[in-house]
């Protein structure tokens, strides 16, 4: 196995790993890895359609990464994982007048 292989196989594990992230902080950096790794398999191995898709990728993660960081909840005290929910109040249902049949038969 050469280095270019195990690249390859780094940067194909690392894509796996993004698609199995929930949080979008870890998917980001994970696949801002990836990208590095298959930027190295391509560029090794002369794959200009790899390392072409792959330097385009890469500039779109980290603005993303750094739009996600740059976010109020980043400055607020650290990265959060999930954004809070918004407290839903109950809405309560206009009580309704029960059926004349029901009242007869009480």
């Amino acid at each position: 196995m050469t280095i270019w292989d195990t690249a390859g196989y780094l940067a194909s594990s690392l894509v796996i790993t993004a698609f199995c992230m929930k949080d979008i902080l870890q998917l980001r950096v994970a696949a801002s890895v990836s990208n590095v790794a298959f930027l190295i398999y391509g560029l090794g191995l002369g794959l200009t359609p790899v390392w072409l898709l792959h330097a385009i990728l890469l500039p779109v993660n980290l603005w993303r990464l750094w739009q996600y960081c740059s976010r109020d909840h980043a400055r607020a005290g650290g990265f959060q994982t999930k954004a809070p929910r918004p407290a839903i109040k109950a809405r309560r249902s206009p009580a309704r007048p029960r059926s004349r049949a029901f009242l007869l038969s009480a």
